[in-house]
C-alpha cells in the first residue's frame, strides 16, 4: 500500500512538471509571436502617416561661382564682377500636410542659408570676408513612389518666393550690402522618408532652386546696384517630422 502510494506521489509529480514546462513553452511562444507583430508593424507603419505634420530641417547649403555688375557704387569700380563662393549651411521650418487616401503631400515652408563669398571687381578689387545669405518662402508638391513601408522615396517641385536676398562684404573698408526681394524662383527634389513611429520620421532630400538674373539695391541710401546675377543654390538636408 505504501509502495503504491510512493508510485501515484511521483507519477502526479511528473504530470506537474510536465504541465508547468508546457505552460512555459506557450508563454515563450506567446512572447515570440508578440514581439514578432510589434516588429512588423515598425516597419509598416506609414498607413497612418496622414495629416499635418511639422518638420524642422537643416542642411548643406552647395551655390557656385557666380557673375554679374556693379553700377553706381561709390567706393566699387563700376563693370563686371566674379563672387567666389564656399559651401554654407541651410535651416528652416516648414509644414507639411498628407492626403488620406492619395500619395500627393502639400509642403509650405520657410528657409534661411548662408555662403561665404568673396567678390573680384573689374578693376582687380578683393572684397572679401562677406556672405551671399537669403531668406525664402516656399510651397512644394510632392509624390511618393511607394506606399504602405516604413521608407518613402518621393519626388517633388515648387516654387520658392524671395523675402530678401543680400550680397555683402565685410572685409577692409566700409561694410557694403545690396539686397533685393520678391523674386519667385522655382524648385525641384527628391528624396525619401522613414518613420520611426507613427507619429515621428526622418526625411532626407536633394533640393534644387533657381533664381535668375537678380537686381539688387545698395542698402542704408546708398546709389549702388548689384544687376543680373542668379542665385541657384542646392541643398543636401536632412529633417525631423512629428505628425500632429
Amino acid at each position: 500500500m505504501t509502495g503504491n502510494m510512493k508510485l501515484s506521489t511521483h507519477t502526479t509529480s511528473g504530470v506537474t512538471s510536465r504541465i508547468d514546462s508546457g505552460a512555459g513553452a506557450h508563454r515563450n511562444l506567446m512572447a515570440l509571436a508578440l514581439g514578432c507583430s510589434l516588429l512588423g508593424a515598425s516597419f509598416n507603419v506609414h498607413s497612418a502617416g496622414t495629416g499635418w505634420s511639422i518638420v524642422p530641417h537643416f542642411g548643406l547649403s552647395q551655390l557656385g561661382d557666380q557673375s554679374g555688375s556693379f553700377a553706381g557704387a561709390a567706393d566699387i569700380a563700376d563693370g563686371g564682377f566674379d563672387v567666389a563662393l564656399d559651401n554654407g549651411f541651410a535651416a528652416g521650418l516648414s509644414v507639411r500636410h498628407d492626403y488620406a487616401g492619395s500619395r500627393w503631400t502639400s509642403e509650405f515652408g520657410w528657409e534661411y542659408r548662408s555662403n561665404d563669398s568673396k567678390i573680384t571687381t573689374s578693376d582687380g578689387e578683393t572684397l572679401s570676408a562677406g556672405n551671399y545669405a537669403s531668406n525664402t518662402f516656399f510651397v512644394n508638391g510632392r509624390y511618393a513612389l511607394t506606399e504602405g513601408t516604413a521608407v518613402t522615396p518621393w519626388v517633388g517641385a515648387g516654387l520658392s518666393v524671395i523675402q530678401e536676398v543680400d550680397l555683402d562684404s565685410e572685409g577692409a573698408g566700409p561694410e557694403r550690402s545690396f539686397s533685393d526681394s520678391g523674386e519667385i524662383g522655382v524648385q525641384v527634389m527628391a528624396g525619401a522618408d522613414y518613420d520611426i513611429t507613427d507619429r515621428f520620421y526622418l526625411t532626407g532630400e536633394i533640393r534644387y532652386t533657381g533664381f535668375s538674373g537678380i537686381d539688387m539695391q545698395e542698402e542704408r541710401g546708398n546709389a549702388g546696384q548689384v544687376s543680373n546675377i542668379d542665385y541657384k543654390p542646392l541643398t543636401i538636408g536632412i529633417g525631423l517630422g512629428f505628425r500632429f
